[in-house]
């Protein structure tokens, strides 16, 4: 019964894509529409593994999780839009599983995260961009999907100083699942020279070490987990994962000549700190039980046909 309920999540949301692209034939005058290179096969896959962690100060709990995310594209932005506005659709999709134990207790271990972003990415002078665009998502386990929808709204404004340096500023709303309903949006770019590369994306630092012109690696440190509707015996609630995770991670272009950029990712490291939660279905999200963990050892692997 879960697996059906997922699966008709799945098929809602592909059809919706679908349909967005059933329309292409009577675009107006002006647009222009490509797919990518791969087609509508997933162009980005990434697992992840958390070892068990027990629960710190005396606690009686424990928890460990793996996810495995894919991206689908339904249109290429380099190839689509309008004008100087390029137009990214995708369909992403990520299963978590989380294997609790002791107070901990889930009445489902398996989550999902599906997402149908659409993002406008307009050309200003100077090289500098605008980015927005909207990301209905449902982010539950199968017994509360009704309560996991939320349409996030994003918009960062790109700056490239230089050949060096560049950065985004911007903001993103999640009225459903952010703690104060809009969270603030900072990236950047920075290649202090021709071996190093400094940037901050998602939620994430890293500094990148140009061996080969194909193969990177370096340190990074990241905040990692998620948020989602679930059922409980109080109702559905919002359970929440944070993790601080830092480690060494690397990266290989394996694309042929003629090809845009293929990469392979991998990182190891260590959890900092986690901390999972239950939350109140309210305005100041109000949290009701906490449970903190001692470190446990991270991996993740990905490709990625994005660029």
């Amino acid at each position: 019964m879960r697996g059906m309920r997922a699966m008709n999540i799945v098929s809602a949301v592909v059809l919706a894509g679908g349909m967005a692209l059933a329309g292409q034939e009577s675009m107006p005058v002006g647009w222009h529409y490509g797919m990518p290179d791969t087609g509508l096969l997933p162009s980005y896959g990434r697992v992840e593994w958390f070892t068990r962690m027990g629960e710190r100060h005396g606690g009686n709990s424990e928890l460990s999780l793996q996810s495995y995310g894919i991206t689908v594209p339904f249109l290429d932005p380099r190839k689509t839009g309008w004008g100087d506005t390029m137009i990214n659709l995708q369909f992403d999709a990520k299963i978590t599983i989380l294997n609790t134990g002791g107070t901990l207790d889930l009445a489902n271990d398996e989550v999902y995260n599906f997402a149908l972003p659409i993002t406008f990415i307009t050309q200003m002078p100077n090289g500098r961009l605008w980015t927005y665009g909207l990301a209905p998502e449902i982010a539950a386990d199968c017994d509360a999907a009704e309560k996991g929808f939320d349409l996030v709204a994003y918009a960062f404004y790109t700056v490239k100083q230089s050949e060096k340096f560049s950065y985004s500023l911007g903001l993103a709303a999640s009225p459903r699942f952010a703690e104060y309903g809009v969270l603030p949006m900072v990236r950047f770019d920075w290649r202090p020279n021709a071996d190093w590369t400094v940037s901050l994306k998602g939620y994430q630092l890293q500094a990148m070490y140009h061996a080969t012109e194909r193969l990177s690696f370096g340190p990074f440190l990241a905040s990692r987990g998620g948020i989602w509707s679930v059922g409980t015996e109080r109702g559905d609630r919002i359970f929440r994962v944070r993790s601080l995770v830092a480690g060494a991670m690397f990266e290989y272009d394996f694309s042929q000549p003629g090809q845009t950029k293929r990469i392979i990712t991998a990182a190891i490291g260590s959890t900092l700190t986690t901390n999972a939660q239950f939350l109140e279905r309210n305005g100041r999200k109000d949290a009701y039980e906490n449970h903190h963990y001692k470190p446990a050892l991270y991996v993740s692997a990905g490709v990625d046909f994005r660029f």
